[in-house]
């Protein structure tokens, strides 16, 4: 099959618009990547790709090394300056200087988590915008290969998965990883730590809103997958018998008409991963990003929590926790998008 003929029939020059948008720095060509895939040179496509997230993450790791070095050294003076102080009896002025290097320490911590969730909205939005540029000239591909039925159940997936990334995630579940993160900060005010119930009972109900939304999308995904190829085969069947039975031609049509609808579905295929490998390019860095922070975070607790406060270690933790539930959110996103394009592409493989 010749890529340039493909490319003109099938309309991919938004295809490659909307990459140039979406990957202006990077220089990816759908073009290119599209021609590796159909060879089946996967592995090559990827290599070629991530080749530069691997260093931009070694880079991060670096730059991150500065903020783990200073939660250390806050965590080690706070506990050094409150004993200390308690040796004169001065209990008062070893609280206030508690709640001055916890005041020091949290604004640290805030600013790591603030960032992630920065990188993550940030992130939810890319996907979205992922979606609307480039899954239409999908959509175009899937009903040259599959038929009507397909298409309007990979449309009808597409906007599930744009209002769940954009209404529920985006809107509903960075707001409370933010809620779970400033309660985590309260809660360390007091000894008792009496905010830890509520900061559980939330950590447990963002867990629960994203393995539901995993499992609805491929529910419906799987669910809708068993029908539509069925009633798309039928009607290719049908349109074969139809053709084969033509007088004097039928077996030379019949066979066209194969090697068509054989032709369009690799094509569409190969569409469909070099969709789901863009996605994982433009998610990589991202999540690699937002997990080096709550790695640092969760690191720093482990470490500061040998000499420190309890209150100081549990804050560090939970912020720790709140970047793994950003980076949770992240992934779901990405998740959402690649498990619908990989059931449409299975079941049309079948």
């Amino acid at each position: 099959m010749d890529l340039n003929v493909i490319w003109q029939d099938y309309g991919l020059d938004k295809l490659e618009a909307g990459v140039q948008q979406l990957f202006p720095k990077t220089g990816i060509s759908a073009e290119e990547l599209l021609g590796q895939v159909m060879s089946g040179d996967v592995f090559g496509a990827l290599s070629g790709l991530f080749s530069g997230i691997v260093s931009d993450f070694t880079n991060q790791m670096w730059g991150m090394k500065n903020i783990f070095v200073w939660l250390l050294v806050l965590g080690i003076v706070s506990s050094l300056l409150t004993h200390f102080v308690e040796i004169f009896d001065m209990h008062q002025v070893a609280d206030l200087g508690f709640y001055f290097m916890y005041l020091l320490f949290t604004a640290i911590l805030l600013k790591c988590v603030a960032q992630a969730a920065e990188t993550a909205s940030a992130t939810l939005g890319n996907i979205t915008l992922f979606i609307r540029l480039l899954v239409p000239a999908y959509l175009f591909s899937v009903g040259v290969s599959g038929g009507a039925a397909s298409v309007s159940v990979i449309c009808q997936l597409m906007l599930l998965v744009i209002y769940g990334v954009e209404y529920i995630l985006a809107a509903g579940v960075i707001p409370l990883i933010y809620s779970y993160l400033m309660l985590s900060v309260v809660n360390g005010i007091w000894v008792e730590e009496k905010l830890t119930l509520l900061i559980d009972l939330l950590e447990k109900g963002i867990g629960w809103v994203l393995k539901g939304a995993v499992g609805v999308i491929t529910g419906i995904s799987i669910f809708q997958s068993l029908i539509t190829p069925v009633v798309d085969s039928v009607r290719k069947s049908t349109l074969q018998k139809v053709v084969s039975a033509i007088p004097g031609v039928g077996n030379a049509a019949d066979g066209a008409v194969e090697l068509v609808l054989g032709s369009a579905m690799v094509i569409r295929n190969s569409i469909g991963v070099v969709l789901l490998i863009l996605m994982l390019v433009l998610c990589a860095a991202p999540l690699l990003k937002i997990g080096v922070i709550a790695g640092i975070l969760k690191c720093a607790a482990a470490f500061i929590g040998v000499v420190s406060d309890r209150r100081i270690t549990a804050c560090a933790n939970r912020a720790g926790d709140a970047g793994l539930l950003l980076f949770r959110t992240a992934g779901t996103a990405m998740l959402l998008f690649l498990i619908s394009i990989a059931v449409v592409t299975a079941s049309g493989s079948m």
